[in-house]
């Protein structure tokens, strides 16, 4: 009996899908990881990474089949920076192609900036990895042309990319940066994939453009973390980091303590004082600290609305 259990339970579980991170990361896209200079993309890329091998969940979503991970770096020798978070993340043996250890590489050839798409497709092939692998290319600014600024250039590059990694069946995740500005409508950035570094065709002619902001820019004691993709609904993420610099899920702005807290109050949108609300939250517990932190992310998920000073309602949808 408990052969025929065990055979019915490998009936009924869901095949794995095929694709890295289905409807964010598929097979044979070009995806685009932007952030400012310095905001700390290559940590989480570590763990990202990292995530993809081990088959965790990656913001709630399972990974699917992954054949194979590496990394071509550009700007700086392997060990001038990407190895130590790849080794603090616990992701060491990752392959990885690094353009400027490499000395039988003429750095001259990149100046034919209307060859460098098919260069990068060349480096992501010296990490002779098979179909169905994730590959991060960091950064890969200067491989869409040579002005990012130019539409037909970047749209044009980025249609060779994704040709080259249809025919590999390989997913690249390109790291690009972003100007580094308040995240507010007054500065013109209504949406945060709109404060690519670029033309608009870096984000019109890529699968998903995923986007990290730095608590500096959001003037929040967190960070920003969103993916935006052509197959699915937006979706955003709040992270902090911890001593090892690497990311981890913000203290106290969870979903869970978000749920919590948006149980205080009543549904019917009444007023509540902070004072009453602290009360109630220590009783969870949740500290002072934390409940301010949530009542940050509600509010800024339009969840929870400030009346006037020290006054919180839910918001009411009608």
């Amino acid at each position: 009996m408990s052969k025929q259990i065990a055979r019915a339970k490998i009936v009924c579980q869901a095949p794995a899908s095929r694709h890295p991170l289905p409807g964010i990361i598929q097979r044979g896209s070009l995806n685009l990881f932007c952030g400012a200079s310095g905001v700390g993309k290559s940590a989480l890329l570590a763990t990202l990474m990292r995530d993809l091998r081990d088959g965790r969940l990656i913001f709630g979503h399972q990974p699917g089949t992954i054949t194979g991970l590496g990394i071509v770096l550009t700007d700086r020798p392997w060990n001038q920076g990407a190895q130590q978070w790849f080794e603090r993340a616990g992701f060491p043996e990752i392959r990885y192609y690094s353009l400027l250890d490499d000395r039988s590489f003429s750095l001259s050839k990149l100046r034919r900036k209307h060859e460098r798409a098919q260069f990068a497709l060349e480096f992501v092939d010296k990490l002779k990895l098979p179909a169905g692998a994730v590959i991060a290319l960091d950064p890969g600014g200067q491989f869409f042309g040579g002005s990012l600024l130019d539409f037909d250039t970047c749209a044009s590059a980025a249609q060779e990319l994704t040709r080259g990694l249809s025919d590999r069946d390989q997913a690249l995740l390109t790291l690009l940066h972003t100007p580094k500005a308040k995240n507010d409508p007054r500065s013109g950035y209504i949406r945060p994939q709109d404060r690519v570094l670029g033309s608009a065709a870096l984000g019109a002619y890529s699968a998903t453009q995923l986007v990290l902001i730095s608590p500096e820019e959001l003037d929040k004691p967190y960070y920003q973390f969103s993916w935006h993709s052509h197959l699915t609904k937006a979706e955003v993420f709040y992270l902090d980091r911890d001593e090892h610099g690497l990311f981890v899920p913000y203290s106290g702005a969870d979903e869970g303590n978000c749920q919590r807290v948006l149980l205080l109050f009543p549904d019917d949108g009444t007023e509540v004082a902070f004072r009453v609300l602290l009360e109630l939250a220590e009783a969870i517990p949740l500290s002072k600290a934390t409940l301010k932190r949530v009542l940050e992310v509600l509010m800024e998920q339009e969840r929870v609305a400030k009346v006037k000073h020290g006054v919180y309602a839910r918001v009411v949808l009608h």
